[in-house]
């Protein structure tokens, strides 16, 4: 069992690791968003710890301060299920999440192999159902990003510990979210992790979902929750062949997939309201590992709030509140 703390974005073993020269041309390439006659770029997947570059959100970016930047983005059209498709909440979390890696990697130079670890990420949409989120394909949207708590090394600023992020589009913000992150060197991550940071990929038994209709998807592939004898509680279900929660091989489970499975909880839990949560508060206290099982219990209250509580090896490992 991992001793640490903290839930990081791992790069795939296989993922190109850019040397300092390379990530300071595609910090060049990024620092002036396209002309408005131009089709918006998609920043390299590396920035975003991605493999597919079809995930990737984050255009560019400007810096009007130091510690502030405007980053172009583009809100993901909400995909058909039998309640709406993924919750815009959940969208807007992965949309600053990216921003956030973009930003650290290639205007405060954190190198490619840095590992990321997420302590939390907060997300409150403004509207219950923004804008962005009612088309069929992407929408341009603008994120300021304020940092604070900045990280040193040497005397130089390699990063930002605390994030905070307005989204807008057309004007009109629909959605802020905030988020609190730590980098560390591969020679600390591989102390963090162990023998983890090898275990063989997918060699793990996958258990049977719940019914897709409960937890608002449209097919058992996109389930991540497994029946566990009681109704307030729940087995994570690590599929590795559903690519929405694992875009390639991580050596943990990562927040996001977290995020995903507590939404779903929700959704058992509470009914059809909670297919769109309006606000997320998520704590990361340890590594959710793919060998042992992992519950999710999950406490309603009658003020709008469901709070999922998930634990490893008899261990808190992260809660996640979600507000309807």
């Amino acid at each position: 069992m991992s001793a640490t703390v903290y839930q990081s974005c791992t790069l795939a073993p296989e993922t190109p690791k850019s040397e300092s020269g390379e990530l300071q041309d595609m910090a060049a390439g990024l620092r002036k968003s396209p002309a408005p006659e131009e089709a918006p770029r998609l920043v390299p997947k590396e920035l975003v710890h991605l493999k597919d570059q079809s995930g990737v959100l984050v255009t560019g970016w400007t810096r009007p301060a130091p510690e502030v930047f405007l980053v172009g983005a583009e809100w993901p059209g909400e995909p058909e299920a039998p309640d709406g498709g993924r919750p815009a909440a959940a969208t807007a979390a992965g949309l600053v999440r990216q921003c956030g890696l973009a930003v650290s990697h290639a205007a405060f130079g954190v190198p490619l192999e840095y590992q990321s670890l997420l302590k939390n990420l907060n997300c409150t949409l403004m509207e219950p159902d923004p804008e962005p989120g009612r088309r069929g394909g992407r929408t341009p949207v603008t994120v300021e990003l304020n940092c604070s708590q900045m990280i040193r090394r040497g005397g130089r600023v390699i990063g930002a510990e605390i994030m905070e992020f307005t989204v807008r589009h057309g004007g009109r913000v629909v959605c802020r979210a905030d988020s609190r992150v730590q980098w560390v060197s591969p020679q600390v991550y591989r102390r963090l992790r162990g023998g983890y940071l090898t275990a063989p990929w997918g060699a793990w038994d996958v258990p049977d979902p719940v019914a897709p209709e409960r937890v608002g998807c449209s097919s058992a592939a996109e389930v991540a929750l497994s029946p566990a004898g009681r109704p307030d509680r729940w087995l994570l279900r690590n599929d590795p062949a559903n690519t929405e929660m694992f875009d390639h091989p991580v050596d943990h489970v990562p927040g996001l997939a977290l995020l995903t499975a507590a939404h779903q909880a929700a959704r058992a839990a509470g009914g059809p309201r909670w297919s769109a949560p309006t606000a997320v508060m998520t704590s990361f206290r340890r590594y959710v590992e793919f060998d042992a099982p992992c519950l999710l219990d999950v406490r309603t209250s009658g003020s709008g709030v469901v709070e999922v509580a998930g634990s490893q090896y008899g261990q808190p490992a992260f809660r996640i509140v979600l507000t309807g």
